[in-house]
């Protein structure tokens, strides 16, 4: 029996091309599947601004608690946006602890920010 014939190189890494593509140099790599990393950038953003809300929470003191007003609406934000993760990650099973480290800034950071406030505007029912 002989050897398969090889046949004059008229393929796409053929040396003979002019301008023609060199070859793989393992052959054609048929079969591999490229896996995406998964992420869940609705948990990310959560931790993201419970961590820009906790730092503008502890400069307040030192900006005549000018920075409160930013404190609470990105806590708010990081809030809604650490849910969304927390349930994506429920799904998608990515980012869960993220989600948490999210919320765990975050709520404490609404609820501090919000009880002076809502002190200074009725303070009859706390007397």
């Amino acid at each position: 029996m002989q050897p398969p014939q090889q046949f004059p190189s008229l393929l796409v890494g053929s040396p003979n091309m002019e301008g023609a593509m060199p070859s793989h140099p393992y052959g054609n790599q048929q079969g591999m599947v490229f896996a995406t990393a998964h992420n869940n950038s609705s948990a990310t953003a959560g931790l993201v601004l419970g961590i820009i809300s906790m730092v503008f929470s502890i400069m307040a003191p030192f900006f005549f608690l000018i920075c409160c007003f930013f404190s609470i609406p990105l806590s708010f934000l990081g809030i809604i946006f650490s849910h969304i993760g927390y349930s994506n990650a429920k799904t998608t099973g990515v980012g869960k602890r993220q989600a948490i480290a999210g919320l765990i800034l975050n709520w404490p950071q609404l609820l501090l920010g919000l009880i002076p406030i809502v002190t200074g505007l009725y303070p009859e029912f706390f007397s």
